[in-house]
């Protein structure tokens, strides 16, 4: 018995040596941190769901207000937060070959969902970029609006016949589930050239297999983590956050598509069209000059990088991994900023009819018609989405991984010592953290579209502000987006008025019960037709 305890004695001391040499660098160099729990890091409250990943990364932020950078542990991995915007500036843009890379996410590098955009690393990443950038040109956008309104028209009709069969004159909804619907048949007819209608068939395969892929459940938040952070383990376990038949679907049906076209020559100028274009070397930034002056405030330009000529031949593996992306993206992202946009406009009725007043002139001076043109050129629908994504920013923050040891220098004035990151290590970029910051954005927690007017937005540091990302690794997607963004709220406000019902979550609380960026409860809003 005595020798038991012994050796249990021992193994405590040994665990609490090593987590004290793992959890002690960052106090070595006076780099500030959150004190890590044993094995959990700062992860702890995340994990058992007390919070959402919004508060984990603000409550870090926020608790060393005078940092350059902070530390932060996953788990037992190291992780610098990076606060001042001059250094992420540097990071991102002057020292972007030191940071090329996105931390892995799936565990397998020989699956085709590692060879996406956004997964790429190097070289590869680089030419992949190259390759797919002037696919996402403003003149590119422009022969997709016409897919984007017919599937608006879609959702519009659905709506109507909604609240015809109501006996109330208005209808209650999940604006997520609509919001939803809304961008996966956008993306269905836009990246994969299908057309689809969600919101009357609500099952069909396409938004079914879309939906699996693209909500991260709270197993999934724990695999995404332990991939990150223990690749090898991962890799040994084979674990993957994606199903086998949701891979075997994509996989046929972008290859189906591209091969059917190829046989009967068919053009259509949507995104498969775009990579069967660019893998044969078609595609060039000189081909249409792109004119992005009102693509909109928060639209990130393309760097050279992107601008390059390339000549790396893709096998059709690589080219189904970026469809799928553009499916992610679309499913996840932009509809989570859609029903944030309506949400807003539903809790800020002085917004929303200001912003309707401006729909209504639009109609009048074009016939009730609307292009790119028109839609890019409203001042305040600008404005509008500008804001929400400030306030509702689609990714919550941005990594990147050290490929060399790099300085950061001192994290504070009073620091001794200059702080090194290893090869290997990764940085957080706290995006969600940075756009509420009231020293770069006063009130930060009022939705006030003003911020962007002309008379303000000269007054805001653009440094802070960062809803694509920032450098040569911003979001390609922007112009889409936004676009996206735009057509589905002129063709909603135009017929419908939302409203805050019952069940609406107001003040703004996020779910800590999964990944995703949901309201708690749900973004349930009212809806019926204006007069």
């Amino acid at each position: 018995m005595i020798l038991i305890l012994v050796w249990v004695a021992v193994l405590i001391a040994v665990l609490v040596l090593y987590f004290q040499q793992i959890y002690s660098r960052f106090s070595r160099y006076g780099v500030k941190h959150i004190t890590p729990v044993p094995l959990f890091g700062n992860m702890a409250r995340l994990i058992f769901r007390l919070e959402h990943f919004t508060d984990n990364m603000g409550n870090l932020y926020r608790s060393f207000p005078e940092e350059k950078f902070v530390g932060r542990f996953e788990f037992l991995n190291e992780m610098v937060m990076i606060r001042d915007v001059e250094l992420i500036k540097r990071i991102g843009v002057k020292d972007f070959e030191h940071f090329l890379d996105h931390r892995s996410l799936f565990s397998s590098s020989d699956t085709f969902f590692n060879r996406n955009l956004f997964s790429l690393k190097g070289q590869e990443w680089k030419d992949m970029r190259s390759t797919l950038s002037p696919a996402f040109t403003s003149s590119k956008m422009r022969l997709m609006v016409p897919f984007m309104v017919e599937v608006g028209d879609q959702m519009m009709i659905s709506l109507r016949q909604k609240i015809k069969n109501s006996k109330s004159g208005y209808i209650d909804l999940e604006c997520k589930d609509l919001t939803t619907r809304y961008a996966n048949d956008v993306i269905a007819s836009c990246a994969f050239g299908l057309k689809v209608d969600s919101h009357n068939d609500v099952d069909n395969e396409f938004y079914a297999m879309g939906k699996v892929s693209s909500t991260f459940t709270f197993r999934q938040m724990l695999m995404f983590f332990l991939i990150a952070n223990a690749p090898k383990l991962a890799k040994a376990l084979k674990l993957d956050v994606l199903s086998e038949a949701a891979k075997q679907f994509f996989r046929k049906l972008v290859l189906e598509t591209m091969s059917d076209r190829e046989t009967r020559n068919i053009v259509r100028p949507d995104m498969i069209h775009l990579l069967m274009e660019s893998k044969k070397g078609k595609l060039t930034h000189e081909d249409i000059k792109s004119n992005d002056e009102a693509a909109g405030f928060a639209t990130v330009e393309e760097y050279a990088v992107g601008k390059k000529k390339n000549t790396r031949e893709w096998a059709d593996k690589d080219l189904v991994a970026q469809a799928f992306l553009f499916l992610i993206a679309g499913f996840e992202t932009v509809s989570s900023s859609m029903s944030f946009l309506l949400y807003e406009l539903a809790v800020n009725p002085d917004v929303q009819e200001r912003l309707v007043q401006e729909i209504r002139e639009h109609d009048a001076k074009n016939g009730g018609l609307f292009d790119f043109n028109s839609i890019q050129n409203m001042t305040y629908l600008d404005m509008v989405v500008s804001e929400v994504l400030r306030l509702w920013p689609p990714a919550i923050a941005s990594d990147r991984v050290c490929n060399r040891d790099y300085n950061l220098g001192k994290p504070n004035e009073t620091a001794e010592k200059d702080f090194i990151l290893r090869k290997g290590a990764a940085i957080m970029i706290p995006t969600f953290a940075i756009h509420r910051d009231p020293e770069f954005f006063p009130e930060p927690e009022k939705f006030n579209p003003d911020r962007f007017s002309e008379e303000n937005k000269h007054k805001i540091n653009v440094l802070a502000y960062m809803p694509f990302g920032l450098g040569p690794r911003n979001c390609i997607g922007s112009r889409f987006a936004l676009c996206e963004l735009k057509v589905m709220v002129y063709q909603l406000l135009r017929h419908m008025e939302v409203s805050p019902c019952v069940k609406t979550c107001i003040p703004a609380k996020l779910a800590t019960d999964n990944f995703n960026f949901r309201l708690q409860g749900g973004h349930w809003l009212r809806f019926r037709l204006r007069k």
